[in-house]
């Protein structure tokens, strides 16, 4: 575990994000926005990225660094 936060922390509320973004962009079911975190960790290649929600399975992605795996 590299970092972990909370959204309470964020600096502007996910609702608030979500309508934000869908001025300027279609969002679709299963879409992510990334909204980074006040402790950055460098992410890298083959890293395991997680986020869970309360009643979801977690969902987990494997980084891929496109300069070393085109």
């Amino acid at each position: 575990l590299h970092a972990q936060n909370h959204v309470r922390n964020m600096t502007f509320p996910p609702d608030f994000l979500v309508s934000f973004h869908s001025r300027v962009m279609t969002l679709l079911p299963g879409d992510i926005i990334s909204t980074g975190t006040p402790r950055a960790v460098q992410i890298k290649n083959k890293d395991i990225i997680e986020c869970r929600i309360d009643g979801f399975e977690p969902l987990k992605n494997t980084v891929r660094d496109l300069k070393i795996n085109p």
